[in-house]
């Protein structure tokens, strides 16, 4: 704990009293040093304590008041002065001016040497350099059980110990918990961070007049931060440390995090690939914990919103799954549906669910369940689970090979000519309905001339024998669309 004035003063054996200035009893001090000079002011500084016999004190009341002002002004933090030594008897001008600036004057004992004083400040900066130090020993030993899988809650929580301070782990984006399970913001400090328009976290200082925050970015991850408030050996160099040890730590979560997601895009493959028996395959889900009596396949398409680094999103849920990516899509094997809500919002997509794996080589047709429950989705149901896909859009095929004949009957004819012409009337046919059939707006998205969207749009209306000028073609032709989604998708 830093060594202040009141500390002089409740050291009986110093046999200080407080002469005036008691609003700033409770300043830190640096260091005592004698000086018997007119102005001290030029050789002491900030947290340094003037003593004196009071041979350079003035003996006129104004000069006194000029001497308190200029130790003041020079951030000295307070004076003391040997009772029965050579002081003017007046001091009154210099009591007076201390009790205006709020500045600290001590009265010292004649028999208590002003050496005493010294070894008393220097005795407590080694305690609290000990202190410190022990501190620091703390930190790294924490970090050392860190690495046993403490979890960063748990070595979050040490670390406070180790400090005796508050440390919150936030989103500098967000200003939430960094990892699910971490302590939140108090609401206190989530003001003043919202409230500061320019602020950096290399390192800065918060303060909300009652209580003081010191605010830092972990090394290479500056989207995350670390907040440390209360206790009193928080410095920069202690947050450092602080910082330090939970980089390390977040690294090693990475390095596991990337590692279990190289494992499970492995073993995705090879299942969605028949490269394994069914023994084999449901060992290595029963390694993975992703037993397949409760796995569900879980379909995500990544949108142009979602996180580029979404496996960074998805190490901070906390969540057990075996990813594999294809394009933009995720496959995705979980052992909670109830996991699907914290997902979804971290991927910020829709998703298909399908039903209860089972078995080790049902991932192929659990893919094309998925990928029916998704193309069931909507902007207001994201998440859809293949037992309920029909709840909503019941107009669409309820299986895939019905979706197969629906497509092919209505536009069968349009997907063969664009694949043997190289042309793009699907396409085509699928922004034109998108925009309502706005001939404009069509042919903006196409980037073609009207007259080029009038052409196509006319072909695609002779290969199909369908018209697009009634509902009951539109209505067609939409409802195949739709199909021709979901069983192009039905492909591994």
């Amino acid at each position: 704990m830093p060594f202040s004035i009141q500390d002089i003063i409740d050291n009986v054996s110093l046999r200080t009293r407080l002469l005036t200035g008691a609003e700033g009893a409770l300043r830190t001090l640096r260091w005592a040093h004698v000086c018997e000079l007119s102005d001290p002011s030029e050789w002491f500084g900030e947290g340094d304590l003037l003593m004196t016999t009071g041979i350079g004190i003035p003996p006129d009341a104004e000069q006194q008041r000029a001497y308190v002002t200029r130790l003041s002004e020079a951030k000295v933090a307070g004076m003391m002065i040997g009772e029965n030594m050579q002081a003017p008897e007046d001091i009154s001008g210099l009591r007076d001016q201390a009790s205006l600036l709020g500045f600290p004057v001590l009265i010292t004992h004649y028999s208590v040497p002003f050496s005493a004083v010294t070894k008393a400040i220097l005795d407590a900066r080694q305690q609290n350099e000990d202190q410190r130090r022990r501190a620091v020993v703390r930190l790294y030993e924490s970090a050392r059980i860190g690495l046993r899988h403490l979890g960063l809650d748990g070595l979050l929580l040490r670390l406070s110990a180790d400090v005796m301070a508050d440390l919150y782990l936030f989103d500098t984006h967000t200003l939430g918990p960094w990892e699910e399970g971490l302590a939140p913001l108090p609401e206190q400090w989530r003001e003043v961070l919202s409230s500061r328009v320019r602020l950096t976290y290399d390192l800065t200082r918060c303060n909300t007049g009652e209580s003081e925050a010191l605010v830092m970015a972990l090394p290479a991850l500056p989207q995350c931060a670390i907040l440390a408030t209360g206790g009193q050996l928080l410095d920069y160099g202690i947050l450092h440390h602080i910082a330090s040890v939970l980089a390390i730590e977040l690294e090693r979560l990475q390095s596991e995090h990337e590692r279990m997601l190289r494992l499970g895009s492995e073993l995705v493959d090879d299942l969605l690939n028949n490269r394994l028996t069914e023994r084999a395959a449901s060992e290595r889900l029963e390694q993975l914990d992703c037993p397949p009596g409760t796995a569900h396949l879980v379909l995500a398409r990544l949108e142009h919103e979602a996180p580029n680094n979404w496996q960074l999103e998805l190490s901070r849920q906390s969540l057990k799954l075996l990813v594999r990516q294809s394009g933009d899509e995720l496959v995705i094997l979980l052992t909670n549906p109830a996991a699907c809500q914290p997902l979804q919002a971290a991927l910020g997509c829709c998703m298909g669910v399908s039903a209860v794996l089972g078995t080790g080589l049902r991932v192929q047709e659990a893919l094309r369940e998925a990928r029916l429950a998704l193309a069931h989705s909507t902007p207001t149901r994201q998440i859809v689970e293949y037992g309920s896909a029909l709840d909503e859009a019941f107009w669409l095929p309820g299986d895939l090979e019905q979706a197969n004949r629906m497509y092919r009957r209505v536009i069968g004819s349009l997907v063969d000519y664009d694949v043997q012409n190289g042309s793009q009337l699907i396409h085509t046919l699928r922004v034109f309905l998108e925009q309502n059939r706005s001939w404009q707006k069509s042919s903006q998205i196409l980037n073609v001339h009207k007259q080029t969207l009038i052409y196509r749009v006319h072909r695609i209306e002779e290969i199909t024998g369908r018209s697009l000028d009634d509902t009951e073609g539109v209505v067609e032709f939409w409802i195949a669309l739709r199909s021709m989604d979901i069983a192009a998708e039905s492909q591994p």
